[in-house]
């Protein structure tokens, strides 16, 4: 009865062991680009960028971010960034929020919320490192090396080579978009806009939250107007332009 009660103990920890190996391996983490969640959008000299949509309960996979990046929220979220050892960190996000992320990081994203998630995950090409500044940004340094912004836009964030700026516009505000920058916007509401180029008739542009463009320098006398009924608020981040 003994040697019975051993052999069936020797089974038990055999079987243990072969269904241990036969666990699957931790997942090779893909680049962002191969990542099914990140639709990339625009891709130039500055940015690639891409638009993130993750639905409730669900999960990216495990993937790394070769270049620093920022991100911008579309929309509050709660989401739970999973590293590959299993530590978990627990964020939750408000519309429009910028953050920034250097070089380095591989990690799964969960939507733990009840809405869709949504953002812009910008990677910043000409960073590489370079230290940036996405909040309480008042004092940094490098605001001494950008014009003035018209009304209706706020500096949020400098990098060496680029500022990021919050756009709201009111019903029937116009404002001036006079910008010698080249720069990408990440719209974070739908919008009715009549948009004027100086010596061109005016133009009725439509956009949609969670757009992602990028547009050249706008010469002076450039402006737009809000003609919808609710405010428009776009992200931009603008750059100085690349030397040849």
């Amino acid at each position: 009865m003994r040697l019975h009660t051993v052999f069936l103990l020797l089974v038990l920890a055999s079987a243990a062991a072969l269904a241990q190996d036969a666990k699957p391996a931790p997942a090779t983490p893909v680049e962002v680009a191969g990542e099914p969640s990140h639709h990339l959008k625009v891709e130039n000299e500055y940015v690639r960028a891409y638009f993130v949509e993750i639905a409730p309960g669900h999960s990216t996979l495990m993937h790394h971010h070769s270049t620093d990046y920022v991100a911008v929220a579309i929309g509050a979220s709660e989401v739970d960034s999973v590293s590959p050892d299993g530590t978990t960190k627990h964020i939750a996000f408000q519309d429009g929020q910028v953050n920034y992320a250097p070089a380095g990081v591989t990690h799964a994203v969960a939507n733990k919320g009840p809405a869709t998630f949504r953002n812009a995950t910008i990677e910043m090409l000409q960073n590489q490192g370079h230290p940036v500044c996405v909040k309480n940004c008042e004092s940094d340094p490098r605001a001494k090396d950008w014009p003035a912004l018209p009304d209706g836009i706020k500096a949020i964030g400098y990098g060496d080579s680029f500022r990021i700026v919050a756009v709201t516009i009111k019903p029937q505000q116009t404002i001036s978009v006079v910008d010698p920058f080249p720069h990408l916007v990440v719209v974070l509401t739908d919008a009715q806009m009549r948009f004027v180029d100086a010596g061109k008739p005016p133009q009725a542009v439509t956009r949609h939250m969670g757009e992602i463009l990028f547009h050249q320098p706008h010469p002076p006398g450039t402006t737009t107007t809000n003609t919808g009924t609710e405010d428009v608020r776009l992200v931009e981040i603008h750059f100085k332009p690349v030397k040849q």
